[in-house]
């Protein structure tokens, strides 16, 4: 027992004790794990005790005792912290406890590892989910920053409006540089009009090539799509109309609803106000399509079929006129309000204009449509008992054609003027804003022009083409009520 008193280490007197060895055996076997029990014999303050810990440890070391831990999961875990250790510090403790005298209670790391052991899966299971955590994140800042330094890149390529690569120019709202941006990307973006096609349908939507994706969830059936297309003047040809039943063209309307303001806080009432605009043109087959607030596009009355959304109504092109066309057109209306100013964040928003684009582009494609023949409810809807333009003023001025990829028709000839005699007064002049346009005046002066060729005075030439719309007008209702 003198040899006990000597200031070696408790391994030191354990291998004078017990031999070299076993030392060695246990020591060439983890050498932190050989440190750890020499600083757990270290609570034990008799020699006769620590020498019999020690033996105990070195009998379990050297035992070959099975592992709890499947060697395959060991090994993807020994990095993580403090895992490599804990079933060989929670076995010390074990045996320490054992060697301490009865009235000493473990130290409190002692319990603490006690419990870790215990629910030692929960900690290994944590342990690996924070570490994939950590990796996530890891390669998500990594691709972050990755992509920063490829924008920056790519943004010193770009040319700016002075011709100058890489340099700067200050841009303020409304430049005239953002306004030919914009009127370039109207009048020539998207995909060619026999490159547009149904690319997925599904329970409750049709999903096209070009983005644009229609709702069916209001859908719902018409009257047969049958009309006249008449000629685009009385004497050319035989005169005869010609029966057909693809749509010819596009009226755009404007549902003139009372309208919240476009925000956020009212997001629960926008949808149901546009909710309740679609169950109510559902229920009076209203038009074919509407396009709500948000910019979502809903069909109505299937495009086959006819909707009631133009009444006494007249357009032409170069190649024929039309009557009331309800059966001719197809009828897009968007959710919203005539009002000065009516395009705008709280008026016709941009997802809307998107909504119309990408529509538009689809209908045309499908029913092989003319630009010529898109046109507003405002241009085309006419009172035949006064014989004058503008029944319904929806969208006699300020439509956005060119963001919708469409020739200006306010720059197109009135077919009702000049083709059909009608005329206008001053309230249809004033819900255009109070100035005429160029489509006016072009129709007017095309009447002057026939009524001197042909010698006869304006209100002949007038009454003249009245007497045309009026047999083109009784056609084309016997076939509406022959449907």
């Amino acid at each position: 027992m003198a040899a006990c008193a000597t200031p070696r280490s408790s391994l030191q007197f354990m291998s004078a004790s017990q031999g070299a060895s076993d030392i060695s055996r246990f020591d060439g076997r983890d050498a932190a794990y050989t440190r750890l029990v020499d600083r757990y014999s270290r609570y034990i303050e008799s020699p006769v005790l620590r020498l019999k810990f020690l033996n105990s440890v070195l009998g379990a070391a050297s035992g070959g005792r099975p592992r709890l831990l499947t060697p395959r999961l060991l090994m993807w875990m020994q990095w993580l912290p403090g895992i490599k250790s804990l079933e060989g510090r929670a076995r010390l403790t074990v045996e320490l406890s054992k060697f301490l005298p009865v009235d000493r209670r473990l130290p409190t790391s002692f319990r603490i590892l006690s419990a870790v052991y215990r629910f030692r899966l929960v900690v290994y299971g944590t342990c690996m989910a924070l570490a994939l955590a950590a990796g996530a994140g890891a390669v998500f800042l990594c691709a972050k920053v990755v992509g920063s330094f490829s924008v920056s890149t790519e943004a010193k390529g770009i040319v700016s409006t002075d011709g100058e690569k890489g340099g700067t120019t200050d841009r303020q709202p409304g430049s005239s540089a953002q306004i030919n941006a914009l009127g370039t990307v109207g009048s020539k973006a998207g995909l060619l009009l026999d490159r547009v096609w149904l690319a997925e349908s599904g329970e409750g939507y049709e999903f096209y090539s070009n983005g644009a994706r229609i709702l069916t969830e209001f859908e719902t059936s018409g009257p047969e799509r049958k009309f006249y297309r008449f000629p685009a003047s009385e004497g050319e040809g035989s005169g005869q109309p010609l029966l057909m039943s693809k749509p010819a063209g596009i009226v755009f309307h404007i549902s003139e609803s009372d309208l919240l303001p476009f925000a956020g806080q009212y997001n629960s009432s926008l949808k149901v106000a546009s909710r309740a605009l679609l169950e109510y043109a559902r229920a009076h087959r209203l038009y074919n399509y509407v396009i709500d607030r948000f910019g979502r596009i809903y069909r109505i009355v299937r495009d086959e079929q006819a909707a009631n959304h133009a009444g006494n109504s007249v357009w032409g092109d170069e190649t024929g006129l039309y009557v009331n066309l309800n059966a001719s057109f197809l009828g897009v209306c968007f959710e919203g309000r005539s009002a000065p100013g009516a395009v705008g964040p709280d008026g016709i928003n941009e997802a809307q204009i998107y909504g119309a684009r990408v529509l538009t582009a689809v209908l045309r494609s499908r029913f092989d449509i003319e630009d010529a023949d898109c046109v507003t409810h405002g241009l085309v809807s006419v009172n035949p008992s006064k014989r004058l333009l503008g029944y319904h003023t929806d969208w006699v001025s300020g439509f956005p054609f060119e963001a919708i990829g469409l020739h200006d028709k306010y720059q197109a000839e009135l077919a009702a003027v000049a083709s059909f005699g009608f005329g206008y007064d001053r309230a249809y002049v004033a819900a255009a804003g109070g100035k005429r346009w160029p489509g006016l005046d072009l129709a007017d002066q095309r009447l002057a022009r026939a009524a001197t060729a042909r010698g006869v005075s304006l209100e002949q030439e007038r009454s003249e083409l009245w007497e045309f719309f009026q047999r083109a007008y009784e056609k084309e209702r016997d076939l509406d009520m022959n449907r």
